[in-house]
C-alpha cells in the first residue's frame, strides 16, 4: 500500500541521513505499521544515537532495492 506523503515530509527526507520510524515509514512509502512488520521481518539494523533508535538512508535505499517487486 502507497501511503501520500506531503511535499514538505519528502524535502526533508532527502536531506536527512538517519530517520525514526516514522520517518522512515515515509521515507520508504510505505505505513508505519508496514514498516514495524519489516523490522520483525527482515534485518533492518537501526543505530542508536543519544538513545534514539535511528535508521540510515542508504541502508533503507539498499533493502528497498533488493526488495522490489
Amino acid at each position: 500500500m502507497q501511503v501520500a506523503i506531503p511535499e514538505k515530509i519528502v524535502i526533508k527526507a532527502i536531506q536527512q541521513q538517519y530517520f525514526n520510524k516514522t520517518e522512515a515509514a515515509n521515507f520508504l512509502g510505505v505505513s508505519l505499521p508496514t514498516f514495524r512488520a519489516w523490522l520483525t521481518k527482515y534485518d533492518l539494523k537501526p543505530i542508536s544515537v543519544d538513545g534514539q533508535i535511528l535508521y540510515d538512508r542508504e541502508v533503507l535505499k539498499k533493502f528497498m532495492k533488493g526488495h522490489q517487486l
